[in-house]
């Protein structure tokens, strides 16, 4: 009964592994095809004597198309792995389409950008500071 359960543990983590990695492809074909398509459109517009409108209205269609994908496929990746998160299989982080690169440096422009505001913090009120202290001095 053991190995039974751990079998199908085995099987469902293989399969949560096997959706989430073709998602992540389904994603990177997406983000080519959201830059390819605007150049196709812009070439063909240039190369046919057709009106410009129909080739602008069709390339905006196609990129909310693609769009509306990517989020597609996003949500049921999250929406897996909350189901995880809720059966214990999963830690709280998970894992995201994106790769975890660009979310380690996501985090890092975070951290670079709460630095920043702290400094500018910082720096105001030196300004602050200063404008008192020449108002007082001004008052002698």
């Amino acid at each position: 009964m053991a190995t039974n359960n751990q079998e199908l543990y085995e099987k469902f983590i293989g399969l949560q592994r096997e959706v989430h990695l073709k998602n992540q492809k389904k994603i990177r074909v997406g983000l080519k095809i959201n830059i390819l398509l605007p150049l196709i459109f812009l070439v063909i517009s240039f190369v046919t004597e057709r009106s410009k409108l129909v080739f602008l209205v069709l390339w905006i269609v196609s990129l909310f198309g693609i769009a509306f994908y990517l989020l597609y496929v996003e949500y049921m990746d999250f929406k897996i792995q909350e189901q995880l998160k809720e059966l214990g299989i999963l830690d709280n982080k998970g894992q995201s389409l994106i790769g975890d690169e660009v979310v380690k440096n996501l985090d890092d422009i975070s951290q670079a950008g709460s630095e920043m505001v702290r400094g500018f913090e910082d720096i105001r009120k030196g300004i602050k500071t200063d404008i008192r202290n020449m108002g007082d001095k001004l008052k002698k």
